[in-house]
């Protein structure tokens, strides 16, 4: 998708968190906390024309699965039309209904769900759908990694999960702060 497209689609959908793609040092930073050495499921909410879904696709292992979970209907087309790989399964879907989309197997079972969806335009009902139904897909010990323009999500994020480190991830328009949640523990 070219900058072009991109900027189209933030203009005409105010849920789009970013004028310009995700960058790749922020990409990678974010994947640090991945470990790509064995078979995983991973789910990513928002991902967007597919900065952070490349990237993964690139680093995961043949048996591995990642599930994309898209609203905005021209990011899912364009991914439907450009990710054509065996390990992907993608849905046109809000993040809190990631549990009615999933087979029943992968539910509980998730290694790591990644998050860049705007989190500061929900409501603090949705919020909480979407980080609960967040815990409810991850397998004990999983990661929930988001990556937000502020600390906003701090407050929602203890109450549901009782646990989460930041970072700062300033070499990205906007600068990003970067969250590690873990299911059931601390991080």
């Amino acid at each position: 998708m070219s900058k072009i497209d991109f900027l189209k689609t933030f203009i005409k959908d105010r849920d789009v968190a970013s004028i310009t793609p995700t960058s790749l040092h922020c990409v990678k930073k974010v994947c640090t906390n991945i470990d790509f050495s064995k078979d995983l499921t991973l789910v990513e909410y928002g991902p967007g024309d597919g900065v952070f879904s490349r990237f993964i696709l690139g680093k995961m292992s043949p048996n591995s699965k990642l599930i994309l979970i898209e609203l905005n209907k021209d990011f899912y087309k364009h991914l439907k039309d450009t990710i054509k790989d065996p390990r992907v399964e993608i849905y046109n879907t809000r993040a809190g209904d990631v549990e009615e989309v999933l087979s029943p197997e992968i539910i509980g079972n998730v290694d790591y769900v990644l998050s860049g969806i705007p989190f500061s335009f929900l409501e603090k009902s949705r919020k909480k759908i979407v980080l609960t139904a967040t815990k409810n897909i991850l397998k004990e010990g999983g990661h929930f990694l988001a990556y937000q323009t502020s600390g906003h999500l701090k407050k929602p994020v203890m109450e549901v999960f009782g646990n989460l480190e930041t970072e700062r991830e300033m070499l990205n328009i906007p600068p990003y702060l970067i969250y590690r949640v873990v299911k059931n523990g601390a991080v």
